[in-house]
């Protein structure tokens, strides 16, 4: 979709000049999202401004399926693509639904549709109801929410590429985390094609398909995440990352990946204790999980039902929390150490067991996936 070939870009002339990106070259396939990573100076936001001419390239070329981008007349070129920054950039003066159609304005959409992509923008963005936004100033809104106006106005002309520049750096932690999982939500129905500057290696790790390291003006990596973790190219790359990159393993990994889908420590809430603490004697299993249903409602211990007769349902004690299979291994382990558990039972959507996730799940998951790329 979008190719990088040799690409360079030198500031000034002479002894002072800067060369800013050095012989790039890669390719975003389409309707991935591409994190450009690195310290402040790599080079990343340079190749973001090269993508939309805001800055012409010294040499090399960029095309846009097959097509040079210099072919291309630079404003129509710029209107073609979304583009959202960390400064948001909402005129003050031009209340939210103007903000998001600037661009349609500028391409001779008609006003019905116009009015209905603002609508269906805002609720995209979860800026809901949406009568109590069309009408007010940015000013008016928090900086999460202008920063929800800000991607709403980017994907407003509905275009293929989205370039974003570090666009969530100026949120605090709860809201960006908020707001990229919302992003997330959307791009998983959209499928656009998306290069995103960021600086931040946990904010790479999970918006991107792929990651771009750039350092001092050229790419030094460019792989999956998984990859990029696992199979650092060289000490800067290692470094960058960081020495606890197990534990950032987990932030791109899904509970589907380590879950036990078929637990046989399983007792049906209606099955008298006596018989429950037999099965549980037999089997040896110290726990078991009380299922009622199809739901799991708690667990219970062979201490638990000594001298005890009736259905295990009763005498069961509640989970504090649950988890989805889509849920991110780090979140998962987070919530066994907040309530001190050793195992969490995984639901879908209607509250229905799909199976459990432990302590042990995890790490075998972990040292699969570096005996998986150490192999290759």
């Amino acid at each position: 979709m979008i190719t990088y070939d040799k690409a360079t870009k030198i500031f000034g002339a002479g002894a002072g000049a800067i060369t800013a990106l050095d012989n790039v070259s890669f390719t975003i396939e389409k309707g991935e999202v591409v994190v450009l990573l690195g310290p402040s100076g790599c080079g990343k936001t340079t190749t973001m401004r090269l993508t939309n001419r805001l800055e012409n390239l010294s040499s090399g070329s960029i095309t846009v399926d097959g097509r040079d981008i210099q072919s291309v007349d630079a404003v129509k070129l710029r209107q073609s693509m979304g583009y959202v920054i960390q400064e948001i950039g909402l005129f003050p003066n031009k209340t939210i639904a103007e903000n998001i159609a600037v661009v349609p304005k500028l391409l001779g959409w008609s006003k019905a549709d116009i009015e209905d992509r603002v609508e269906k923008l805002l609720q995209m963005v979860q800026l809901i109801p949406t009568d109590s936004y069309r009408d007010r100033y940015p000013a008016e809104l928090s900086g999460g929410q202008q920063q929800r106006v800000g991607v709403a106005r980017g994907l407003a002309a509905d275009p293929e590429i989205l370039l974003m520049d570090e666009p969530f750096g100026a949120i605090d932690p709860i809201n960006r985390e908020q707001i990229q999982d919302e992003f997330l939500r959307v791009q998983a129905k959209l499928k656009k094609t998306i290069a995103f500057v960021s600086h931040d290696i946990h904010e790479a790790i999970k918006m991107g398909d792929k990651i771009a390291l750039f350092n001092e003006g050229q790419l030094i990596q460019y792989d999956t995440p998984e990859i990029i973790l696992t199979q650092p190219k060289n000490k800067f790359v290692a470094d960058f990352v960081g020495s606890d990159r197990a534990l950032k393993v987990l932030g791109i990994m899904r509970v589907k990946e380590a879950m036990n889908k078929n637990p046989k420590n399983i007792v049906q809430g209606d099955t008298p204790a006596p018989e429950a603490l037999k099965f549980m004697e037999e089997k040896n299993i110290r726990y078991a999980l009380v299922v009622h249903r199809g739901k799991p409602t708690g667990y219970i211990t062979r201490k638990d039902l000594k001298y005890e007769e009736g259905p295990v349902r009763d005498l069961s004690e509640r989970f504090p929390t649950f988890v989805q299979d889509k849920t991110h291994l780090r979140v998962a382990l987070s919530l066994m150490l907040m309530h001190d558990l050793i195992l969490l039972c995984v639901v879908d959507e209607n509250g229905d067991l799909q199976g459990t996730i432990s302590y042990q799940n995890i790490q075998r998951s972990i040292l699969d996936v570096y005996n998986d790329e150490t192999e290759e």
